[in-house]
Order: structure tokens, then sequence, then C-alpha cells
């Protein structure tokens, strides 16, 4: 009758690499997971910025957004002059 041995070793290697690929999941799906962010970010930054820049897509005069932004209202005077 033969005893199966426990070898330490082995099992220590196997856990080991275990780990190795559990931790390079989790790194790929955190990558991933940044990538989509981006992705999606980008448009919404965009629009964004167009809305709250003068020169944006859509007119101030309209107010088609809900959110009223300063730079709609804003009134400058350069050099005497007065910008609407």
């Amino acid at each position: 009758m033969e005893e199966e041995r426990f070898d330490l070793g082995h099992t220590v290697k196997k856990i080991f690499a275990i780990g190795i690929v559990a931790w390079l999941i989790f790194i790929g799906f955190i990558a991933l997971m940044t990538l989509v962010g981006i992705v999606i970010a980008i448009p919404l930054l965009k629009k964004a910025y167009g809305m709250m820049s003068s020169g944006g897509g859509e007119s101030c005069s309209h107010e088609k957004h809900k959110v009223r932004f300063p730079i709609c209202k804003a009134k400058a005077k350069f050099y005497g002059e007065k910008i609407e």
C-alpha cells in the first residue's frame, strides 16, 4: 500500500502561479475599466467645454441647457468697451 506524500514545494508553486494569474486578470480588468471610462469621458468633456466656452456649438442666447453657466451671462470691459 502506497501512501500519498504531501509535496509542499509543488503546492506553493501552484498557489504562486494562481496568485500571479489572478493578479494579472485584476490588473487587466482595471485597465479595461480605465479605457472605457476615458472613452466615455472624452465626448462628455468636449460637450461641457463647448457649453462653457463662448465659441461653443450651442449659443448662449438659446439657453437650451438646464444649468445656467456664468460664461453666458458674463460681461467684460476691454479698454472701455462693453462686450456681451
